[in-house]
């Protein structure tokens, strides 16, 4: 993706979004365990198709193969818990309730994150992933924070070494 050699794997991308979420949950005032439950299973059908990017989508949709691996995936799980797993997943693409925003905008904010790393480390194609995450953002606070990662220069931990 942007022609980055080794981009980041959904297990990290799932680990930043669930701090991301947990963070906007509180800014937003809704339930952080929903927000973080969703965010943990959101892209874990991901583990059996692959991660679909817009190019593909064009041709394959990514939508209906998400829900048939996470069915086939539920299956292999106590049923409560399948359950429990299929409902957040549904909550998370459906969007309507409040912390299934909050959870997209988490997770279109890591990829943001990811996308300014990207680019600062010379791969120019990820401004595009930056222009489009800032169009489909929905809460007040995930916005503000974009602003902040666009002013970004990415390396966050500027004069946080200590002089020895």
């Amino acid at each position: 993706v942007a022609g980055v050699p080794r981009p980041e794997v959904i297990a990290s991308h799932v680990f930043r979004a669930a701090h991301v979420g947990y963070m906007l949950a509180e800014l937003e005032g809704c339930d952080k365990d929903k927000v973080l439950r969703m965010l943990m299973f959101h892209d874990v059908p991901e583990t059996r198709i692959g991660d679909l990017h817009k190019v593909a989508q064009s041709y394959v949709n990514a939508q209906e193969g998400e829900i048939k691996a996470a069915k086939d995936q539920s299956e292999l799980l106590p049923s409560d818990i399948g359950k429990e797993y299929m409902e957040l997943l549904k909550e998370f693409n459906e969007r309507k309730t409040k912390e299934a925003i909050v959870a997209r905008d988490a997770d279109y904010l890591e990829a943001a994150i990811t996308a300014k790393e990207y680019l600062g480390n010379g791969y120019k194609h990820a401004q595009e992933f930056l222009d489009r995450i800032r169009k489909v953002l929905a809460t007040p606070s995930a916005k503000k924070i974009m602003i902040e990662v666009e002013k970004s220069d990415g390396f966050w931990w500027k004069g946080m070494k200590k002089n020895v």
